[in-house]
Parts: structure tokens; C-alpha cells; sequence
């Protein structure tokens, strides 16, 4: 068995889509290797949970405002988000636990992490690239940190004895285009709730699902209850899943204000409710990389109504229950006036069963013997 070091932004968990793709690909690698594992965590997140034997968490860091402040000091001449998770004494250790534990592979994971790998030498690596940094700032700001994001991103990738995966063609195409990079694309992992998720019933509501902390999905959501959830026909009910919402709604959700509309907060399996939706909504407008809800959601058998952000890297052969909304109007229309059966929605989920690969980092990864073991200096 490998002994492998991986180390992740996030603490791996089900609160949102990319730490679930982390515990996943954890838990799945642990079957036939050890791992070792370093997470960042704010004082809001709960500890990890270790689902097996194989898995040791090695140390957590704290995270939080200050910290990122003092990092980012210290190197300013390279973009904020992949320096402020770094400093010289996390550096420091990570070092030393490569060298006294051997590791056969070092795993780096979300692109915060990839500094490290800068100054780790005769091991092999790999990254997973969730998603395109430059992409995601082109997006936002009108762009004008664009310029310095290209050029801390290519530094950040270009590390020795690399392989770098990423979750779909499109991203893979995007970072060759900018930085001649090659990648390797790997389809997001699917929780067994996913796949074990068949629709019963054709539900009478519409689902919103994500992780309200981050500010794409909460501005996509105050975006949808400002401006399209108004005009939208008084039958029609909906329900918002998911972390970061507290009782009130923070002011984005009051159920006075919206009396159609149920919040259920997290819930460990939300999968039969999406199942059993109408359509999934995804008011989506800044961000990058593949929308893991969007997938999860065509997964269970649900149609999405969404803009292009939310289908990109998702591939045609479900555009038939992909419904794109170009602005509130079409929003309105489309939710207003969407129909489905419970025979299309079986359909959709027999399609995607029998279409969706998962190439799989961890087949990779077990596939492979790693010469070069550790570095010695």
C-alpha cells in the first residue's frame, strides 16, 4: 500500500460540493493506500471526520482573517488566494513530515495549496484544479486583477513531477490556452446518495441547493428572491437546502416575506427531495469551474434551470434538461411555464447512469508505482 500525503484547503465533509469531492476521493484512495491528511479550517467549520482506518489526520491548520492578512504580507507579489494559506512554518512542517514518513505520493488539492509544491522537490505530485482562478476573476472586479492572476497561476502550476487533474475539457482547454499546460480531466465524484436517488413522484416545488457561505451561490440567491421570485406564479413552491442561512436568513431569506418558499438548511441527504423536484434552479453568475450541483442534480433525475455559468463543462448530451436563463425575464417564463413528468425525469436518470464515467484520480494514483520516494535535503 502507498502512504500518501494530502493536503487540502477545505476540511473534506458534505457542507459543500468541493469538500465533498475531497472526503470522497479521501475515502476512496484509503482503500488501498494510508493517508495523511492536512486540512485549513476557520473557527465556524467542525473538525473532519475520519470514515477509515487508513486515514490519519496529520495536522489542522487554523484559518482565518488575520492569518491570510500576515501571509499575504509576507509575499505580496504573488496573488492573494494562493498565498494567504501559506507561510513559512506550515511550510516547515510539511517538509519534515515528508521526510520522516517516506510518502510515495504527495497530494495537493484546490489550487491555495499549490504554492507548497513549489518547494518540494523529488517526490511526485498531483494537483486537483477545481476550478480555473483566472476564469473566475475575469468574472468579477470588471477583470482589472486578471493580468496578475495569470501570472501567479502559471507559477503556481508549473511545479516539478506534477500531474494535474481537472473536473472538466473545458478547464483542461482553458489552462493549455493560457499556459501551455497539459491536464488531465477527471469527472466529479457522485455520492452513492446521488446515485441510489431515483424519482418516486413528481413533486409540486422547485429546489435551490448549495453552499450559502460562498458568495456566488448566496448573490445568485439574493439575485433570485429580489428580482424573479416576485413575479413568479403564487402557486409555485419552493425549497433552499443547504449550510449558511441562519434562522432569519441574514436577510436573504424571511419566511414571512416568501410564504411559499421552505428553508431546510443542511440536511445529510438531500437527494430524495431534488429527486422528487420539479427542477432544480441555479441562479449562478461569477464563479468557474464545473457546478458539482448541476451534475448531482441531472444525477438524480431533476432538469436544471440555470444561465450558461451554470451548464459550462457539463457535457451536451443532457442539454435536453438543461433549461438556460439568460436574465429574469427568462427566468420568470421559463419557471412559470415548466413541465415535467415523472416519465422524463426516470429518463434522465436511466441517461445519465448509463453515460457518466468517472475517470477517477484514485484510479490513477492505484494504477501506479512512484520511484523517487521522498526528498532527501
Amino acid at each position: 500500500m502507498k502512504r500518501i500525503l494530502f493536503i487540502t484547503a477545505f476540511v473534506p465533509s458534505r457542507i459543500g460540493a468541493g469538500e465533498n469531492f475531497s472526503r470522497r476521493l479521501i475515502n476512496d484512495l484509503a482503500v488501498q493506500n494510508y493517508i495523511d491528511l492536512i486540512c485549513f479550517k476557520y473557527s465556524y467549520n467542525e473538525d473532519y471526520i475520519i470514515e477509515s482506518n487508513n486515514v490519519k489526520v496529520l495536522k489542522t491548520f487554523s484559518n482565518s482573517l488575520i492569518i491570510k492578512l500576515l501571509n499575504y504580507m509576507m509575499f505580496p507579489f504573488i496573488f492573494p488566494l494562493f498565498v494567504v494559506r501559506f507561510n513559512l512554518n506550515r511550510l516547515f512542517f510539511i517538509k519534515k513530515a515528508v521526510r520522516k514518513y517516506h510518502y510515495d505520493l504527495l497530494i495537493f488539492d484546490f489550487s491555495q495549496t499549490f504554492l507548497f509544491s513549489k518547494f518540494i522537490h523529488g517526490i511526485p505530485k498531483v494537483f486537483y484544479s477545481q476550478d480555473v482562478i483566472a476564469q473566475r476573476y475575469s468574472r468579477i472586479y470588471w477583470g482589472i486583477f486578471v493580468p496578475f492572476v495569470r501570472l501567479s497561476e502559471k507559477f503556481v502550476l508549473n511545479s516539478d513531477n506534477v500531474k494535474i487533474f481537472t473536473p472538466s475539457e473545458k478547464d483542461s482547454k482553458i489552462i493549455i490556452q493560457l499556459y501551455s499546460i497539459e491536464t488531465t480531466v477527471t469527472d466529479i465524484y457522485l455520492d452513492q446518495y446521488v446515485m441510489n436517488s431515483i424519482p418516486d413522484v413528481n413533486g409540486n416545488y422547485f429546489v435551490l441547493f448549495a453552499n450559502w457561505n460562498r458568495p456566488d451561490n448566496s448573490y445568485g440567491l439574493k439575485w433570485f428572491l429580489k428580482y424573479v421570485y416576485p413575479e413568479l406564479n403564487k402557486e409555485l413552491n419552493f425549497k433552499i437546502i443547504g449550510t449558511g442561512l441562519p434562522n432569519n436568513g441574514n436577510g436573504v431569506y424571511n419566511k414571512g416575506v416568501y410564504p411559499n418558499l421552505e428553508y431546510l438548511g443542511f440536511v445529510d441527504n438531500p437527494y430524495p427531495v431534488i429527486s422528487n423536484a420539479r427542477a432544480l434552479i441555479s441562479p449562478l453568475f461569477t464563479g468557474a469551474g464545473v457546478k458539482v450541483k448541476v451534475i448531482e442534480s441531472l444525477a438524480c433525475g431533476t432538469s436544471v434551470i440555470g444561465t450558461d455559468l451554470s451548464f459550462e463543462g457539463i457535457s451536451d448530451k443532457y442539454s435536453s434538461f438543461m433549461k438556460v436563463a439568460r436574465s429574469r425575464e427568462d427566468f420568470v417564463s421559463v419557471i412559470n411555464n415548466f413541465q415535467t413528468e415523472l416519465s422524463e425525469k426516470l429518463e434522465l436518470k436511466k441517461l445519465f447512469i448509463n453515460t457518466y464515467n468517472n475517470k477517477g484520480i484514485s484510479g490513477y494514483i492505484n494504477s501506479r508505482q512512484f520511484p523517487g520516494r521522498y526528498e532527501k535535503n
